[in-house]
């Protein structure tokens, strides 16, 4: 009967966001002590025992338990554990049918040391672990014992975790622990294993910024989930798709498809990240997360128990798909543009989600529902970026200080200010840099610049910034090339709107015109790739600006498309009904400096033309633009003087 003590403790277990949860753990802790002070034990029961007193404290300690002065009970937690670690490894050894245990306890053992910080000592552990993996051999006579599958790769994967959740990350020697999987895989006959390092690996140069490596890895990734996207139209309404009813594979699908779509945004390929987009809808359309509601997936193997692994969570995937939906859609003229829209309606799907209860199995870590919370309340606060950012670029400055504000308590509140100050000063640098308020900008990018870390996209974005704002206020360039000079440099390899950004600067210190429109031409190659309708603008801007005397024709054309854009950059939601009776039309202006400054072009032209008609009604237009220009100075002013 002493022997059910064990047993017990599997029928307690409780996800770690129920109310019981604490009692249960406190029980089974009690059960397995109880069994362990009996006089006499079997000695596969007593290692069992030990083992499953280590694995429970194992789970509290990760927990933070130990440390708790609300959990006591829990506060020697630590001793015991490397005791029960140490008894269950000396049993194990002993006995060569406990070695299933024995290697059970030494990764119990190497996680412990990784939570303790004892980096090196965890290393040693794993290593000699995955040292004494056996495989299957079939050309042996006789049938020598294997290490069971699920381990080694559980090993494996508890060394990749440990590599990159370590400071600094150790990106190397997780990337080789993938091959010895990929090698493991391949000899123990596992294709659902050999996908999941493709995924992995994919995750890791995301992680570590290896931007060349990310197109390779996504290649042999879409290779083996069997995806291919060069049939594809992104312009055609009706596409089919690759579903999928595996909850691995399907969970695999997703994580891939975000990353991709994440990828083909940096690089500034708007296409590929359509394509990618739309098939990431199409499954979350299908209810594919219902596939593994609890983040939780099991791999069946070729051989012995499945493997089952921690994912991310469902409850955050559709967050983070609304994110990057909305990171995306660079395009930001329109009526409704998509930037917007996703972001909206990702902070209300978020609101009503953060209130239910979270889905959880009952093996899952202690910290997962707090894990989950927080990352829901990081893209909470991306999505509000997000709004502040579209907003300014349609010239809702209304609409963006409310957003601002927003974003600014709801960081406070959730003490993630720090994290988000450095993008929080570039809206305000961007806010001002709308309304033409150069003093306050320029100490909004200096701050961004000082509290971003160098060499990160808010770091290069707040520098390039402050120095087009110099360069537009008329500060010499001999002034400012040295900063222009590093800035230009530092935007290479960053992306496709900043290495746009950086053919700008480049073409404005250049001494030939042929070389300044070679860059404008670069620039605007890749604004238009990445469908960046608002850089696309300034662009069209600066090589008309290079055109209007010595190819009229082809200047005017750009002035067209430059003015419909600085128009569509404020469109309203709602297409008026009523007729224009005068001939000005009425309502949002969009960007009213640039359309001002492509009206002025056009007026010069009409003049030299000796056209009076459209001068006239050129003038008219002019007249409201620059009405709107001054009602910015208004609020530039009020804003000042507040």
């Amino acid at each position: 009967m002493s022997s059910l003590l064990l047993d017990v403790p599997g029928l307690l277990v409780l996800p770690p966001n129920h109310k019981a949860h604490v009692a249960s753990c406190i029980i089974s802790l009690r059960l397995v002590r109880s069994y362990l002070a009996e006089a006499s034990k079997p000695q596969d029961l007593e290692c069992r025992a030990w083992t499953a007193l280590a694995e429970i404290g194992s789970r509290i300690i990760r927990a933070g338990w130990t440390t708790s002065e609300s959990t006591p009970w829990a506060g020697r937690l630590v001793d015991e554990v490397e005791n029960a670690i140490g008894k269950g490894l000396l049993m194990a050894q002993r006995l060569s049918t406990l070695s299933v245990y024995k290697q059970s306890l030494l990764l119990l053992q190497a996680r412990l040391a990784h939570w303790q910080q004892n980096v090196k000592f965890s290393r040693s552990l794993v290593k000699r672990l995955s040292s004494s993996f056996t495989f299957p051999n079939p050309d042996q006579v006789f049938d020598v014992p294997s290490t069971p599958p699920w381990l080694i790769y559980s090993t494996y994967l508890t060394s990749i975790s440990h590599c990159i959740s370590q400071v600094p990350p150790d990106y190397n020697l997780a990337l080789s622990t993938l091959d010895d999987i990929l090698n493991a895989a391949d000899r123990l006959g596992d294709l659902s294993i050999k996908l999941l390092t493709h995924i992995l690996k994919l995750r890791i140069c995301f992680d570590a910024v290896l931007w060349d490596d990310v197109g390779p890895s996504l290649t042999y990734a879409e290779g083996a989930l069997g995806l291919s996207y060069d049939e594809i139209d992104s312009g055609t309404k009706e596409k089919t798709f690759v579903s999928f009813e595996d909850p691995f594979e399907a969970s695999m699908a997703v994580h891939f498809l975000i990353m991709a779509v994440v990828y083909f945004t940096h690089v500034g390929d708007a296409t590929s990240a359509s394509k990618r987009l739309m098939h990431l809808h199409a499954l979350l359309d299908s209810d594919v997360l219902k596939l593994f509601p609890t983040g939780t997936i099991q791999i069946n193997l070729k051989s012995g128990p499945p493997l089952i692994i921690k994912c991310t969570h469902p409850r955050v995937l559709i967050q983070l798909a609304y994110l990057v939906s909305s990171v995306s859609k660079r395009d930001a003229v329109g009526r409704r543009p998509r930037r917007k829209v996703f972001a909206a309606e990702g902070i209300n799907l978020l609101e009503k989600e953060i209130q239910k209860e979270i889905p959880l199995d009952p093996w899952a870590d202690l910290y997962d529902p707090s894990d989950v919370g927080e990352r829901m309340v990081k893209m909470h606060a991306d999505l509000f970026s997000e709004l502040v950012a579209v907003c300014i670029m349609r010239s809702e400055l209304d609409d963006a200080e409310k957003h601002l504000d927003a974003l600014v308590a709801h960081t406070r509140s959730y003490g993630i200010f720090e994290a988000y100050a450095a993008r929080i000063s570039l809206h305000y640098a961007h806010f001002a840099h709308a309304v033409g308020d150069s003093d306050y900008a320029e100490k909004c990018y200096s701050v961004a610049a000082h509290l971003s870390e160098a060499g990160t996209f808010v770091n290069i974005s707040a520098r390039a910034g402050n120095v087009s704002l110099q360069i537009g206020n008329g500060v010499s360039l001999y002034e400012v090339e040295e900063e222009l000079c590093d800035v230009v440099q530092s935007c290479k390899g960053m992306g496709g709107t900043l290495e746009a950004v950086g053919h700008v600067l480049q073409a404005c210190i250049s001494n030939e015109i042929l070389t300044s429109k070679s860059y404008l031409k670069s620039a605007l190659d890749l604004a238009s790739a990445s469908q960046d309708n608002h850089l696309r603008g300034l662009v069209l801007a600066l090589i008309s600006n290079l055109y209007l005397r010595t190819a009229e024709t082809h200047a005017r054309a750009m002035l067209d498309t430059c003015g419909q854009i600085a128009a569509g950059l404020g469109a309203p939601a709602q297409k008026s009904e009523t007729k224009q009776k005068t001939k000005v039309p009425e309502g949002p202006v969009g960007n009213a400096y640039l359309g001002l400054w492509v009206g002025e072009q056009f007026l010069d032209i009409y003049r030299r033309e000796g056209n009076e008609k459209k001068a006239k009604k050129q003038e008219l237009v002019n007249d409201r633009l620059a009405d709107a220009a001054k009602e910015l100075s208004k609020r530039r002013f009020t804003r000042t003087t507040s």
